[in-house]
């Protein structure tokens, strides 16, 4: 869902979005996006779509070319999505988990290993001054000894050697089932859901990416059924203990809802598809920030745009300030500057008047921000305004201002 939800702390076990929208304002957000909308459907009157060939391949280019914040967000190393070539999808089948929970994988690894090999590995594993290679090397060994889930079992106990194993496997062979398979296997759902999450993100058939979403919300729902302790087991768990179980459930449930929410979102982005008649794939498998922006690029183009864009942005709780930052960017970036200045005459933005003039000037529309002076009624920030003006004025008179000539002897 991009980063509209980022902030969440995760406040109780249960996240409920509902609650959050409406001690946040939903009810002043919907007056927002109703109003908008007018104003948004008095512009798309007023201005022809280009019908021009030429500039809607340019626009088309432009999305076909748009920099994914998934190419942000997973630059670092150990991050994926990535493009695999799985033999077979990531399906999960709960008969394989046999009598283990996450409550209890964590605790096998305080009983007495069973091979000599897992006895170094579990001290390996613990002591911070081992290297990844000692590690690996056990591994290589513990691996002639047991073969398929025995071994995915006995590795997935502990975490450092868990973490080498799923990354020497991607790097090296672009693996990541053997990955998910250990988290069924031990019960660690969440973990699971995390890696068929991460490969829906990498791939870009909508088929797949649907089923592999599917997946991811199948296990946190098993990850919630199973990650709460009964009230015995609670009794014997540590303050400490007890948080971390609430933690986890916290994250499980926010991740479910944000799960779901995103197959919601790809049925909305192919039906945005086909109404701007615009390739598939244009924006399926977009953020949901990243869908805004590339329909509103679309803006000068198709007359529906624009609407659209503010219909996904109220259906999917968009807060109206973080709606109008985004506008803004857009506008900017595209040039379009006379449906800005008609969007910002006709409805107070919930950011301001003050950032809107500064990127004005910064990009050289000193002409629109004379249009934008008259509706600005805030004192305050008229006063910002006229300081911004003075101060760009003062800059442009030190540029243009010849250096004196110096006397020479």
């Amino acid at each position: 869902m991009g980063n509209l939800w980022s902030y969440y702390a995760g406040g109780s076990d249960i996240f409920d979005k509902t609650a959050c929208l409406s001690s946040g304002g939903a009810s002043h957000a919907s007056a927002f996006y109703t109003s908008f909308r007018r104003s948004a459907a008095k512009v798309v009157l007023q201005q022809e779509a280009s019908g021009l060939t030429s500039e809607r391949e340019q626009v088309l280019l432009t999305l076909e070319n748009w920099i994914s914040e998934v190419s942000i967000l997973y630059e670092q190393d150990g991050e994926f999505p990535v493009a695999v070539v799985m033999q077979q999808e990531l399906v999960f089948d709960p008969s394989k988990t046999g009598d283990l929970t996450g409550l209890n994988a964590s605790k096998d690894g305080e009983n007495v290993p069973a091979t000599l090999e897992e006895n170094i590995l579990k001290g390996l594993s613990s002591n911070p001054l081992s290297t990844p290679d000692s590690i690996y090397k056990i591994m290589v060994q513990l691996g002639k000894r047991l073969s398929g889930d025995e071994f995915l079992r006995v590795v997935g106990k502990y975490p450092r050697a868990a973490r080498l194993f799923a990354s020497q496997l991607l790097i090296a062979r672009s693996d990541v089932a053997n990955t998910f398979e250990m988290g069924v296997l031990l019960g660690d759902y969440s973990q699971a859901a995390a890696v068929v999450g991460k490969a829906a993100y990498g791939d870009s058939v909508l088929d797949i990416k649907r089923n592999r979403l599917k997946e991811a919300s199948k296990l946190f729902r098993a990850s919630l059924n199973t990650a709460s302790p009964s009230i015995t087991a609670a009794l014997s768990l540590s303050a400490a203990e007890l948080h971390e179980h609430c933690v986890a459930r916290s994250a499980d449930s926010f991740n479910l809802v944000m799960t779901s929410e995103m197959l919601q979102l790809i049925e909305t982005q192919r039906s945005m598809e086909r109404t701007l008649a615009i390739p598939a794939g244009i924006l399926v498998g977009s953020s949901l920030m990243e869908t805004i922006q590339k329909v509103i690029t679309l803006h000068p183009v198709h007359r529906q745009a624009l609407v659209l864009a503010v219909d996904c942005a109220e259906q999917y709780s968009v807060p109206p300030r973080q709606f109008w930052w985004t506008l803004l960017r857009v506008l900017a970036r595209t040039d379009q500057w006379e449906t800005l200045l008609a969007l910002t005459g006709a409805i107070r933005p919930p950011i301001g008047y003050v950032p809107i003039i500064e990127v004005m000037l910064d990009e050289d529309k000193h002409d629109l921000v004379q249009h934008l002076l008259p509706v600005i009624q805030d004192e305050n920030e008229r006063e910002q305004v006229m300081t911004l003006l003075e101060d760009e004025q003062d800059e442009e008179g030190e540029e243009n201002q010849e250096p004196l000539p110096l006397d020479t002897l």
